[in-house]
């Protein structure tokens, strides 16, 4: 049973609109109270007054801004990402290759990318959905940092990238790069020997 009290179909000569405010106030009655006892079971928190301490957002600038039109791309660290033109990227002389690939994201999405290989680091670009033209650096890392470059046995064009982060931690990518063999070669040409001293 819905709980509405009005009666259909209409009887003659009755309003639409008495049936609907009826309606309405009841079931604003019954979510009222239903949300009501919810806050009260659950909810531990006290309330906010002028004389609370607190201090949201601890260590970290103001999250909010407004009137920014021409704002960038923020990505899940925070930081801001450059938009770049692919093609003129893939033509600069430092870009020694380029390949189309996909990131894999955590939770299993596939991310249209670009691999670009400098002579002292590698690009991960992520193209923009409706521009493929264009794409945001999403993270540019030093050969140096990789700590581990693997492939599965069953599917040799699924590649793992871990990186040595700052604090020792890594951080791990993966990609699905047609004809694999190829781009892992060229990354692997530039990881600097450990004995070398530069």
């Amino acid at each position: 049973s819905s709980g509405i009290n009005a009666e259909w179909p209409l009887r003659p000569g009755a309003r639409m609109s008495s049936v609907v405010k009826g309606a309405s106030d009841n079931v604003k009655t019954r979510f009222g109270s239903r949300i009501g006892s919810f806050w009260a079971e659950n909810s531990a928190e006290k309330h906010v007054t002028s004389t609370t301490k607190s201090k949201p957002y601890r260590g970290m600038e103001n999250v909010f801004s407004i009137g920014d039109d021409d704002e960038e791309e923020i990505d899940e660290e925070g930081d801001e990402r450059e938009l770049i033109n692919i093609k003129i990227w893939e033509d600069k002389a430092d870009i020694k290759s380029h390949f189309s690939c996909e990131e894999i994201s955590q939770d299993g999405r596939m991310i249209p990318s670009v691999l670009m290989l400098t002579s002292t680091y590698i690009y991960m670009v992520h193209l923009v959905q409706d521009k493929r033209s264009m794409g945001y650096i999403n993270s540019r890392k030093p050969y140096a940092t990789i700590a581990r470059i693997t492939a599965k046995k069953k599917h040799p064009d699924v590649i793992t990238m871990k990186f040595i982060q700052p604090d020792s931690t890594l951080q791990t990518y993966r990609f699905l790069i047609p004809n694999s063999k190829t781009v892992t070669s060229a990354i692997m040409s530039h990881i600097p020997d450990e004995g070398s001293s530069s």
